[in-house]
């Protein structure tokens, strides 16, 4: 029953993605999905992802594209916070892929390499302060569910992104 309700929330993700946003979203999010699926087929894990649409929905209403970088944003920091299992290096490595996704489907709408500079160096950036908040947070806010230290740090992440776009 949980792997049917998984199916469902993912299908139902995928198609809001689809809709609203085209192959880009929908392409960054079948990879968020994928991510959070290592952990295991739970709803909970695809939870985590519902927020992120505010980002395409925003975009939708208002027509403003730019808002793809905070959903991507978004969706790497809870693949990295929520990849950690045992090694180290698996928290980064979840969200690089979807900034790599990311910077890929920019190559392919022909951004200029400017504008793909400053992505770059602003995803780093964000995923660096979201790895170094999730163990801060982790070691020090223990007693707070993991749930909100997840949607908190990535919430936040999404607005640094968000706000990066004026540079």
């Amino acid at each position: 029953m949980a792997a049917a309700c998984f199916l469902i929330v993912e299908l139902v993700f995928l198609a809001v993605t689809q809709s609203l946003g085209g192959p880009p979203w929908t392409v960054i999010g079948a990879i968020a999905v994928l991510l959070q699926s290592v952990r295991g087929v739970r709803i909970s894990s695809l939870a985590f992802l519902v927020p992120s649409l505010v980002w395409l929905v925003l975009s939708h209403v208002t027509g403003n594209r730019e808002l793809f970088f905070p959903f991507s944003i978004y969706l790497a920091s809870c693949a990295a916070l929520r990849s950690a299992v045992s090694a180290a290096w698996l928290p980064p490595l979840g969200g690089a892929l979807i900034v790599m996704a990311f910077m890929f489907i920019r190559i392919l709408q022909q951004a200029s390499f400017r504008v793909l500079a400053v992505e770059l160096v602003v995803a780093i950036a964000i995923l660096a302060i979201v790895l170094r908040a999730g163990a801060w947070s982790g070691q020090r806010l223990a007693n707070i569910p993991q749930v909100a230290r997840i949607a908190t740090i990535a919430g936040a992440s999404s607005l640094l992104a968000y706000a990066s776009l004026a540079l």
